[in-house]
């Protein structure tokens, strides 16, 4: 089957035990019915069994595709993962005995009308390949052999009257908006909100002004909050919260942290793009799973934006290497996947009364 895919994804490759930070760190792994019953029965040894057994929680409201949960250890970690960082099941099993989300991330599967690969930027592997691609990624048309697990996804977005491949269609051109490098990259974000608002990509991209100070502190209340949750971001956002501080104090800080920022990372702006673009099109912007128009799911985007910013100065302030760079990205695209993200942002963002031209302004300058 021809699958469309970008351009990274035939060169993607696992990198097993290696991880310095596992994927499903700290998170439950949620398993269908089918799966659930199939960890049961494996046969295995006792040591196996033994972690198979330990793991698997029942949900309170069990359905069909999320029947189960893989729950993580006291330390974070999954009970399936041996000391050498390798899954314990697929070392002993192959990888035919693992659950399906297992066996395929951090790949993303559609075959609901139109056909799609991509992987999550919540892998650290991807985003190694993601910040040294300097050209604007293409998406490509391929073969591919795949054991995907059936989708029964219907969109929420009041315009279900669009066929798979109209969606597709109106998905790439917002994604090509965010490619435009004529701009900078919070200019392509307001003609996004523009074109999202429009549904037409003629649009002049508009200046971006705001105050600085307004937009850290919207950040460091979101922040506060996203802290308290996550404990893949817990680290980064505590030394970030810390580095800026308030008040003035802040914008100093923050000027301080930008030009480090920058001079580590003169490209900032072109990983920070393909960062999005790879998001944007393994979530099927705007077209995700959620009760919200395209407004809110706007301001998703740029809740994600600002967060990235926002830890990445922050934390490579006092740890500026390109590898802490990926980790930090890779912990905030943990949190962002293992939770509805995206409509918490907005809704905390329109009670922050971030919603207009000026306050957005602020937020994406940082």
């Amino acid at each position: 089957m021809d699958y469309l895919v970008p351009d990274y994804y035939p060169s993607f490759r696992c990198k097993i035990g290696g991880c310095r930070h596992s994927c499903c760190e700290g998170w439950a792994i949620s398993v269908t019915m089918k799966d659930y019953f199939k960890l049961l029965s494996l046969p295995c040894s006792e040591e196996l069994r033994r972690r198979i057994d330990t793991a698997l929680h029942l949900y309170d409201y069990p359905t069909e595709s999320k029947y189960a949960q893989i729950s993580p250890r006291y330390d974070g970690n999954c009970g399936m993962r041996l000391p050498d960082g390798r899954c314990g099941l697929h070392a002993e099993l192959g990888e035919k005995a693992l659950s399906d989300v297992c066996r395929l991330y951090p790949r993303g599967i559609r075959t609901d009308g139109v056909y799609e690969a991509s992987c999550a930027n919540s892998c650290e592997a991807v985003l190694e390949t993601l910040i040294h691609h300097q050209a604007p990624m293409r998406f490509v048309t391929m073969p591919l052999a795949l054991d995907a697990p059936s989708s029964s996804r219907k969109a929420e977005t009041g315009t279900s009257h669009l066929t798979p491949v109209e969606e597709q269609q109106l998905r790439l051109h917002f994604i090509r908006i965010l490619q435009d490098r004529n701009y900078s990259l919070p200019q392509r974000l307001f003609t996004l909100r523009q074109a999202l608002h429009e549904a037409q990509a003629a649009i002049a991209p508009p200046s971006i002004s705001g105050n600085l100070e307004y937009g850290l502190n919207i950040a460091e209340k979101m922040l506060q909050e996203i802290d308290t949750r996550s404990r893949s971001v817990h680290d980064y956002g505590e030394a970030a919260l810390n580095w800026f501080g308030t008040g003035e104090a802040a914008i100093a800080n923050y000027a301080e942290a930008k030009a480090r920022f920058e001079k580590l990372l003169p490209d900032w702006e072109i990983a920070f793009e393909q960062m999005l673009v790879n998001h944007l099109f393994f979530e099927r912007f705007p077209f995700q799973e959620r009760p919200m128009d395209f407004a809110d799911k706007f301001l998703g985007v740029c809740a994600v934006y600002a967060m990235l910013r926002f830890l990445c100065l922050g934390w490579l302030a006092e740890h500026p290497s390109e590898t802490e760079f990926i980790d930090v990205c890779a912990a905030a695209f943990r949190f962002i996947s293992h939770t509805s993200f995206d409509a918490y942002a907005a809704n905390r963002l329109k009670e922050l009364g971030c919603t207009e031209e000026q306050q957005l302004a602020a937020l994406l300058q940082l």
